[in-house]
This record gives C-alpha cells, structure tokens and sequence, in this order.
C-alpha cells in the first residue's frame, strides 16, 4: 500500500505581500536619497529659488505691475482746467500795496503786501454753489500757491462782494488773495499756483447734500507776477 506524501506545514506566501513590500522598500530608498540631497542644498540657495518662483508667479498675473498714475497737467496763464465740477482759467497774479476789490488790508508799517490770483470760474454743477467751502470741499479757496499756507480770501472782482455764489454756467471773475511780507515775493517772479480736483459725493444720513471729497492736485499752472503800483 503506498503513503500519500505529507504535506508541508508551512504556509505558502503571498505574492501581493511580497510586491508591497518591495515597493515601500524602494519608496523608503528614494525619500532618504532625497532628504540626504536636500540637505547639501544652501539654506540661501532654497531661499532664492523660492523668492525666484514667487516673483515670476506674481508677475505672471500682474501683481507687480504698477498702476497707472496719469501725470498732473502743467498749465500756464490762460489754460483753462476742469476739475471739482469747475472750470477754473488763471488770468493772472498780481502783487499789490493796496487791498483793490479784494478783503484784504496790508499793515502799511510792515510794507505787506496783497499777493492777487485773478481766476474766471465756471460752476459746472447744476445748482448754485459757494465759492469757498468752509474747508470741506475744494472750491476756489482749493488754489493754493507754493510758498503760502494760508487760507486765501476770495471776492469778485467787479464789485469787491466776499464769498460771492458762483451760479450754474455763469462765468465768475475772482480775486484769490493773500497778505504777504516785503521779501516773500516781487515783480517778476514766476509762480506755481496748484489747481484742485476731488470726487462729487451725495450725503445720505447725517450729513446730506454736495460734498467734494478725495481733494487732490489736478494741475499746476506756472506764471509771472506782475506788481501794481498805487495809484
């Protein structure tokens, strides 16, 4: 009678088992080769390759591109500009031993003077404005020139009325005047007189009605003192 071979009381292996086995062997391998190399790389070097790639994403959307500024407008006398719903045209400037039409007395002991910007207005806005805004809204008292900290004084220049109400699309001649001392500025002296621009807002809770706000240059207009003697 022949016996049966025995069978063999090991178990047999799995050869799925055995591939991942390998494979997280090899997968280990190649994560301490990578962090051995890592390791030799400069800290600096790492630094710069990360400042690099971020540099050239951001530029690569337009992070990095500045933005459009559009020059201020450089006016001389007689150019007219539009801006804060005005159109404002520099006549001229006058330095002056009396106060004129203007609201302005100079103290004759200390040989003040009336430093006058003559300016046509326009109200483009369509209701009646106030040619000086109190400091809320750049108006005329908005011109300012280089040199004067001040508030300046504004009257017509037809009949000397202070403030005067500057009505829808009707032309304004006006005197934007300062006192000055003897030395602060003379006959012949080119000037650089500012010009100002904002964005119009409507109030719509406590304080309502026109405002001016965002008060910024928007052009300079350069021109010569002509001094006037008294008559």
């Amino acid at each position: 009678m022949t016996t049966p071979p025995s069978e063999s009381s090991a178990p047999e292996r799995d050869p799925s088992a055995a591939t991942t086995a390998a494979n997280a062997d090899a997968r280990a391998k190649v994560l301490g080769w990578a962090r051995r190399s890592i390791d030799l790389i400069p800290t600096s070097w790492l630094l710069t390759a990360g400042g690099a790639v971020l540099l050239a994403t951001t530029a690569l959307f337009g992070g990095l591109e500045a933005a459009a500024v559009d020059p201020v407008p450089e006016l001389a006398a007689g150019d007219m500009f539009a801006g804060s719903d005005l159109e404002m045209t520099v006549v001229g400037v006058e330095l002056r031993s009396d106060h004129g039409n203007t609201s302005l007395y100079p103290d004759e002991e200390k040989d003040e003077r009336v430093l006058v910007v003559t300016v046509d207005v326009v109200n483009t806005f369509p209701t009646p404005r106030k040619s000086v805004s109190g400091g809320n809204s750049p108006v005329t008292d908005g011109i300012h020139v280089e040199g004067i900290d001040e508030p300046a004084s504004v009257s017509r220049a037809d009949d000397g009325r202070i403030d005067p109400t500057l009505q829808p699309d009707v032309p304004a001649r006006l005197l934007v005047a300062w006192i000055v001392g003897p030395d602060d500025f003379r006959d012949g002296e080119e000037i650089t007189l500012t010009l100002p621009d904002s964005t119009h807002y409507v109030g719509q809770s406590v304080m309502r009605g026109d405002y001016w706000t965002d008060v910024r240059v928007g052009a300079t207009a350069t021109t010569t003192i002509r001094e006037v003697s008294t008559p």
